[in-house]
């Protein structure tokens, strides 16, 4: 089938802006059904083409749309983040219902921001929107993109709003301006060096780059806003589930920043009884391959060769093929869960999730009271500490944190997500390491995890990181899953409260979700510290607003675990047999 490609088609909005789309469509004279995606990277560059190809769609009988978001590149109006693409995104779905060709059968794609775009027109119930494929999708601004229980994602925010922001804003908006060269300059210039001087800045709230662009400033400040306010209310997806008329297929990955939000949308949707599939790789928030991180998966874990079945768009076809065409394909008699499981590297089909084998297991730290770094005595045990069981201290200099080291990432190419070996953190003092003993038999942990921690603190406000590596043989120690919690967050996101300096606390950090085979041989390692800088925002340990000021001072932290305070990470284990 012949295709024809028409470029800046008009999409008029109900308040008269005009976007911008591109448009693929069979030759052949028919009706068909639609597929779009909006997003506001360009609908002419990389991005747009990188999930699927269009052309192969077109010759099997769709219609795709590929639009520019108000506000970018070639579509009219001011961009205002998030909250613009409800409307929009209704707006276009209505006009793609009813353009020429099209048979009123509406879906959509996307990954990241243009996952989000699929959930904002779906909140609107528009009939005609039937399916969406959400990639490595967020559905809440605060929990998941601006925030991680309280702390702020400094480091994808930063390099979200110079890199992908602000310089296409500035080319669109600026580039007739004398002012225009300097200016380009000067963002291009902050980019280049974010990773060794942009991140460290302080305060937040003076961000270097983000002065010289002068572009975009509403949306900047939006992303420092550290509490959960009406305006992040206001672009959260969750309150909109319940009128969503359509099925969902998601992918996401172990390595990708949005996870979270990604398991909780399949499982929102699949509770309200929607037709709903998930697969999950090894993979990262833009890397869909074998090769993740210092880990090679196999060619089996390439999206492009999928379980060594199907490439991306034969994925996305598959779909569409079965909800917008009623077509009857091999996709119905498969089960709606597709994961990873990385160790082992092969994929793995469930009906649920958690698994409903998942026997889940404390793994208790213990040590002699010197747990500090990889050289220390920490102990992971499956037994409980005893009642003597000494404390262990370690000291917290936000002028020193502990450097970002791969995980769920979305920032510049110096801090690589992903699996990554861990030695540099596992150095450091302020790091307590808790290792297992060797495993005789392989040990699969799948399914979400905790951890559990009594601690103190000699600052009225500061953070606990939990990680869990993966130790091989020779002694490499890969990340696996990591999380965190900003203690004045500890019970409300709304309303924060300082913690009193010297007391005691139960906390429980949240480390999302994998899929693991800790191999025989190996051994489960847990790290405790306190930053994880630039992905995470340094808490400055003053109680002061951590995105206002500079000043800071150095906390001691206490882990407790014995008998009365059994610090713990529950780990999700799958029996074999």
């Amino acid at each position: 089938m012949r295709v024809v490609f028409e470029r800046n088609v008009a999409v008029p909005m109900r308040d008269g802006v005009i976007l911008r789309a591109n448009v693929f469509r069979p030759l052949e004279n028919g009706e068909y059904p639609v597929i779009v995606t909006r997003l506001p990277y360009g609908k002419d560059t990389g991005f747009a083409y990188a999930i699927l190809d269009p052309v192969r769609l077109a010759e099997a009988g769709y219609i795709l749309v590929i639009q520019d978001c108000r506000g970018r590149f070639a579509s009219g109006g001011e961009f205002r983040g998030f909250i613009q693409e409800f409307d929009d995104g209704y707006d276009t779905v209505d006009w793609a219902s009813k353009m020429p060709g099209s048979n009123g059968s509406i879906g959509m794609y996307g990954a990241s921001y243009f996952a989000y775009t699929q959930w904002a027109a779906a909140a609107g119930g528009h009939p005609a929107l039937k399916a969406v494929m959400p990639m490595v999708a967020f559905d809440d601004g605060w929990q998941g993109v601006g925030y991680r229980n309280g702390a702020y994602e400094w480091g994808m925010a930063a390099s979200w709003y110079t890199g992908g922001m602000a310089l296409p804003e500035l080319l669109r908006s600026r580039s007739q301006s004398p002012e225009f060269p300097m200016q380009f300059g000067r963002l291009v210039y902050d980019v280049d060096h974010l990773s060794h001087q942009g991140y460290f800045e302080l305060p937040l709230k003076d961000f270097t780059p983000m002065k010289r662009a002068d572009v975009l400033p509403e949306f900047f400040d939006q992303m420092l806003e550290d509490r959960y306010t009406d305006a992040w209310r206001s672009i959260s997806i969750h309150p909109h589930y319940e009128s969503m008329q359509v099925d969902a297929h998601l992918v996401g990955g172990w390595y990708d920043v949005f996870l979270k939000s990604t398991i909780a949308s399949f499982l929102r949707l699949r509770e309200l009884g929607r037709e709903t599939r998930i697969i999950i790789g090894p993979w990262t928030h833009s890397n869909y391959g074998n090769a993740v991180g210092d880990l090679d998966f196999g060619m089996a874990a390439n999206s492009n060769f999928l379980d060594l079945k199907f490439d991306s768009t034969t994925l996305h076809q598959r779909w569409f093929d079965a909800r917008l065409k009623g077509i009857e394909n091999d996709l119905a008699s498969e089960p709606p869960i597709r994961i990873f499981v990385m160790g082992e590297n092969k994929w793995r089909v469930a009906t649920d999730w958690p698994l409903p084998e998942t026997k889940y297991t404390p793994f208790y730290l213990n040590s002699d009271g010197h747990a500090n770094s990889k050289h220390g005595n920490g102990r992971l045990s499956f037994h409980t500490p005893a009642d003597n069981s000494p404390a262990d201290v370690y000291m917290y200099d936000p002028a020193n944190p502990v450097l970002t080291n791969g995980g769920n990432l979305l920032m510049t190419a110096a801090y690589p997500p992903g699996p990554i070996e861990q030695s540099v953190v596992e150095e450091r003092d302020d790091v307590l390491v808790f290792t297992s003993e060797v495993l005789e038999a392989p040990l699969e942990v799948t399914g979400p995890l905790t951890a559990k921690l009594w601690v103190k603190s000699s600052a009225p406000d500061t953070d606990f990181v939990v990680r869990l590596t993966d130790v091989y043989p020779d002694g490499t120690s890969i990340n696996i899953a990591d999380g965190v919690i900003r203690m004045r967050y500890r019970d409300s996101f709304e309303q924060p409260e300082l913690i009193e300096p010297g007391a005691l606390y139960e906390v429980d950090i949240d480390l999302w979700a994998t899929s693991n085979v800790f191999l025989s041989g190996h051994r489960v390692r847990v790290q405790v510290t306190s930053s994880n800088f630039p992905k995470w925002n340094r808490n400055l340990n003053t109680g002061a607003s951590n995105q206002e000021t500079a000043e800071f001072v150095v906390a001691t932290q206490t882990i407790l675990h014995d008998a009365a305070h059994p610090s713990h990470i529950l780990l999700p284990v799958i029996p074999r047999n």
